[in-house]
């Protein structure tokens, strides 16, 4: 099991199993190794995320998370809604357009 860390723009840290973080098309992308030239990601497992803050990044940590698990299950029509709260709601959904999640 490898494992990835996500930076947020003011120096939170999260340790996520490279699995879930991979989840994201965009952090799947900058750890990828297969195309001869790699990211600097890839090679320190260590991806940053300027713009956006730690408490929208937990949020987002907790989602690939989220979404792994039910993917793992197999789930497809009893999947419960993810909780998002009203304050953070434009800040989570920028994100999740730039990680594509």
């Amino acid at each position: 099991m490898s494992f990835v860390k996500l930076i947020s723009g003011d120096g939170f840290e999260f340790v996520l199993d490279k699995q879930v973080a991979e989840h994201s098309p965009t952090i799947k992308n900058m750890l990828d190794t297969s195309h001869g030239a790699a990211f600097t990601e890839a090679l320190t497992n260590q991806v940053k995320f300027p713009e956006i803050k730690g408490k929208v990044l937990e949020k987002v940590c907790q989602y690939l998370y989220y979404k792994h698990r039910y993917a793992a299950e197999g789930a497809t029509d009893r999947v419960p809604a993810f909780p998002i709260d009203l304050e953070s709601s434009l800040e989570l959904l920028v994100a999740a357009d730039y990680l594509d999640c």
